[in-house]
C-alpha cells in the first residue's frame, strides 16, 4: 500500500492529476437462511394443509358446521388452506399464533399483546388482524393461542446463522478474490496532467477496465499516451482456499441445522429422492403429527370443552393422507385390513382419497371365518 499511496501522492488537487480506484464489492445480502426457514415452514404448512380434521359427535364422526369451519372456509376472506398455512407460518416464525373467533368465524391475529397470569385467566388485548385493530379484550378461553416450543426456534437459528454466515461471507470474498483477473499499469511520468486527461484517465479505470474484466467474449482495451496494461499469472483453476464445492457445502450446512432445527428430514428439505419413504415416515412422525396434537388439543380444550370431550365429541387432524397413495401398495393392507375387521367399505375408500359410499353394507365391517376367539379353541381342545 505504501507504493500506491505514494502514485497518489503524486497527483493533488491543485492542478495535478487525481485517480479514484475501483473497487468491486460484494453486493446484496446473503438470504440462504431466510430461504431455509421458508422452505421449511412451506413444507410444514402444505403437509397440514393436505390433512383433514375429523369431527366427531358422541364417537361417530359428522360433518356439519365445525367440519366445514376447519376444511372449508375459517372465514369470509381466507379458505381453510390458506388459513391453516397462516397459522403455520406464524407458529414457526414466532412460535405462537392466536386466532380468535368472531360472528362464528375464525381469524388468525396478526399481532397481540398477552397479559399471562398463575392463577387466573391470561388475557389478550391490542389484537390487530388484517391491519385493524380490534378494542375487545379476550380471555384465554375465548381464543386460540398456540404455543410451539418453550424457546423460540427462530433465535437459536438466528445465532447460529450469525457465526456461520461469516464463514460463507469469507468463502466467497475469497473465491472471487482467488479466480479475479489481476494486472498491472503502466503510467509514463509524462502523462498530461490536464484536465482532459485526468478525466479520460479516471474513465479508464473506473469504466474502461470494468468492462474488460466482465467481458465473456473477446475485448479489447484501447490504451493511450505510452500506457502499458500487463496480465499478472491467473488462479483460476488452482486450488486456494476455499472453492464453489466447499461454498456449497457450507449453504448445504445452514439447510441441515434449519432442518434439524425444525425437526424436518435434511434430505427432504433439500429434495434427495434416496430413502424418501423414510424421509416421509419421519416427517411426520416427528414433525407434522406433534403440530397436529398441538392443535387439536388447543381446539378440544377451548371449542368442546371437558363434558363434551368425554362424551366423545371432538375434532381430530387426520395427516394419514398426507402422503400419496399407489392403490399397489396398499392393495394387500387394504385386503388383510377388511378380512380381519379393521376397514370397511368406506374406510379402504377414503385411505385411497375416494369418496366412500355410505351406505348400509359399504359402513359393515366384516371378518373372515378363518379368525375365531382363543376361548373357542381351547373349547374345541377339550
Amino acid at each position: 500500500m505504501a507504493v500506491w499511496d505514494w502514485f497518489l501522492g503524486l497527483f493533488k488537487d491543485d492542478g495535478t492529476l487525481k485517480l479514484d480506484a475501483y473497487c468491486g464489492e460484494l453486493a446484496g445480502e446473503i438470504f440462504y437462511k431466510e430461504l431455509a426457514v421458508q422452505a421449511c415452514v412451506n413444507l410444514i404448512a402444505n403437509a397440514v394443509a393436505r390433512s383433514e380434521f375429523l369431527t366427531y359427535e358422541k364417537g361417530k364422526e359428522k360433518k356439519g358446521e365445525n367440519y366445514y369451519l376447519f376444511n372449508v372456509e375459517p372465514n369470509q376472506n381466507k379458505s381453510s388452506s390458506k388459513f391453516w398455512r397462516d397459522v403455520i407460518h406464524k407458529l414457526v416464525y414466532h412460535n405462537e399464533c392466536l386466532v380468535i373467533q368472531q360472528d362464528e368465524k375464525f381469524y388468525v391475529a396478526d399481532s397481540f399483546d398477552p397479559v399471562k397470569f398463575a392463577f387466573k385467566e391470561n388475557i389478550y388485548k391490542n389484537i390487530v388482524i388484517e391491519d385493524y385493530k380490534l378494542k375487545d379484550t379476550y380471555k384465554e378461553s375465548q381464543v386460540f393461542h398456540f404455543e410451539l416450543h418453550d424457546e423460540k426456534i427462530r433465535t437459536v437459528i438466528d445465532g447460529l446463522y450469525a457465526s456461520y454466515s461469516k464463514l460463507i461471507i469469507v468463502s466467497s470474498a475469497n473465491y472471487k478474490k482467488n479466480n479475479a483477473r489481476r494486472g498491472t499499469l503502466e503510467i509514463p511520468t509524462s502523462y498530461p496532467q490536464t484536465d482532459k486527461a485526468q478525466k479520460d484517465l479516471n474513465e479508464l479505470l473506473t469504466s474502461k477496465f470494468k468492462r474488460f474484466f466482465e467481458a465473456e467474449g473477446g475485448a479489447v482495451l484501447p490504451l493511450t499516451n505510452n500506457m502499458k496494461y500487463d496480465e499478472l499469472e491467473s488462479n483460476i483453476g488452482k486450488k486456494s482456499g476455499a472453492d464453489g464445492k466447499d461454498i456449497r457445502a457450507f449453504i448445504d450446512d445452514i439447510f441441515d441445522f434449519v432442518a434439524i432445527a425444525l425437526q424436518v428430514p435434511p434430505q427432504l428439505l433439500k429434495g434427495n429422492v434416496s430413502d424418501t419413504d423414510k424421509a416421509v415416515n419421519n416427517f411426520l412422525t416427528f414433525c407434522v403429527n406433534p403440530i397436529a396434537e398441538l392443535l387439536t388439543d388447543e381446539i378440544n380444550r377451548k371449542l368442546y370443552g371437558k363434558k363434551l370431550y368425554l362424551e366423545r365429541t371432538y375434532v381430530k387432524l387426520d395427516t394419514s393422507r398426507i402422503k400419496a397413495v399407489d392403490i399397489k401398495d396398499i392393495a394387500n393392507a387394504l385386503d388383510i385390513l377388511t378380512r380381519i375387521g379393521a376397514y370397511s367399505v368406506d374406510d379402504s375408500l377414503r385411505a385411497l382419497g375416494m369418496e366412500p359410499l355410505e351406505t348400509e353394507w359399504s359402513k359393515a365391517k366384516w371378518m373372515t371365518k378363518n379368525y375365531e376367539r382363543i376361548e373357542q379353541r381351547y373349547k374345541g381342545a377339550g
